[in-house]
């Protein structure tokens, strides 16, 4: 029974040791930021209580059981938030982040000697198009063997790793139009990184033909997988790179390579001035570019007045009511503009010139009614007047309709009186 209860207390103690610290830090949040491609990484944490008369520093673990060998001083700190900065450059860092996905980070009081943040896990990983000193690179760039002049890979160096390249083609169109608009607009590359893989080849890797790096006398490896990136057919491209060694985690990431066709920029963009459209039907612009092949056609529509007529994406009008709007297209690239004022007018009845068939409009004459024309117009006179398709006057026509009537009605009359009688 007393083994059972000191088990039992074991246990609770354990559970302690474990919940504890997470208790403490329930109410704290922290901030990953990679400032530089040098491996350093910036953690904010805020919801602290901090003393601005007194000094903080921190320590950095492998592990929540690990002791801390070594405190840093922090220099960035208020009231409620700090600064911890794990520097790529510091061996003592490296060695955890080469080791393990997550770390602790304890933050203490040096003036009181009391802990303030105990054990707090932070994620360590590299995002992928993040591990090199480059993002981005044009098919036909060459390297040197020189730190300076290669590709570089923090807190992995010659005497700890070994490094992999592959290519892969992008056939992901979300992921090429999304490059294309940040080249565009020389906007931040780690835009992409939601849409970029992030599983590794399995097969395929070949070695880098230069790798170098001095062991403890720096933290960072450098070489090149080619002197010269030369890929013949064009497009989007992963360069993939994997480094494996003893004693640190694999590290996979990449490197893009451009290798679209140069964009023509857009100079201009043009409509016509005005349109006319019928009710009932519909009506399509199309701009004009300049230069005709410019690489971006992608346009947005607008009216100014969408009672009186909408558009569509493809420039497609449908008209609404009587009046006029200013039409509007904007370009994707330069945000160039240009309009078209699209009047709405009555739709039209088709009747004008319709009788030509009927009277018949060439000097063959109308044989209908007799007449002829000698200038080739229809004889329109015979018409006048008259009840259709009979040459009857008007005005005999009603005599006759009123003859009819009265006729109609003092015959009755008459039938009616002969009948009594």
């Amino acid at each position: 029974m007393k083994k059972l209860r000191n088990l039992i207390i074991l246990v609770i103690a354990i559970i302690l040791i474990l919940i504890v610290p997470n208790i403490s830090n329930a109410a704290i949040e922290v901030n990953k930021e990679r400032p530089t491609n040098d491996g350093s990484i910036k953690y904010t944490f805020t919801g602290l209580t901090l003393d601005k008369t007194h000094e903080y520093e921190f320590g950095f673990a492998k592990s929540m059981s690990s002791e801390i060998e070594k405190w840093h001083l922090i220099s960035k700190f208020t009231e409620t938030t700090a600064i911890v900065n794990i520097s790529g450059a510091n061996v003592e860092f490296t060695n955890i982040i080469t080791a393990v996905d997550t770390g602790y980070i304890t933050i203490k009081d040096k003036t009181t000697d009391t802990t303030i943040v105990e054990a707090y896990e932070v994620d360590l990983t590299v995002p992928y198009l993040n591990i090199t000193n480059y993002q981005v690179i044009n098919n036909g760039k060459t390297f040197g063997n020189s730190l300076g002049n290669g590709i570089q890979i923090s807190c992995w160096n010659k005497s700890n790793s070994n490094p992999y390249y592959q290519y892969e083609k992008i056939t992901d169109e979300n992921v090429i139009n999304k490059y294309k608009e940040i080249k565009r607009k020389n906007g931040n590359y780690n835009d992409l990184q939601s849409l970029l893989k992030t599983t590794a080849p399995t097969s395929g890797w070949k070695s880098w033909s230069y790798w170098n790096g001095h062991g403890n006398t720096t933290t960072i490896g450098y070489g090149y997988t080619e002197s010269n990136i030369n890929l013949s057919d064009l497009g989007l491209y992963y360069m993939w790179i994997y480094l494996a060694g003893n004693n640190i985690k694999n590290l996979y990431g990449y490197i893009l390579v451009d290798n679209l066709e140069p964009e023509i920029a857009l100079d201009s963009i043009k409509l016509p001035k005005t349109a006319e459209v019928e009710l009932g039907k519909t009506l399509k612009l199309t701009p004009t570019f300049n230069p005709v092949n410019t690489t971006n056609k992608i346009v947005k529509w607008t009216s100014s007045d969408e009672t009186v007529a909408t558009v569509n994406n493809a420039g497609n009008i449908t008209p609404k009511k009587i009046g006029s709007t200013i039409i509007t297209v904007t370009s994707q690239e330069g945000n160039k503009k240009a309009t078209c004022t699209v009047t709405v007018v009555a739709q039209n009845s088709g009747n004008n010139g319709g009788n030509s068939n009927n009277n018949g409009g060439t000097n063959q004459g109308n044989s209908n009614n007799g007449s002829s024309t000698t200038d080739g117009k229809d004889d329109q006179t015979t018409a006048k007047g008259t009840l259709p398709k009979t040459g009857i006057g008007i005005e005999l026509g009603v005599s006759i309709l009123i003859l009819l009537v009265v006729g109609g009605y003092l015959f009755s009359k008459y039938k009616w009186y002969k009948d009594i009688k």
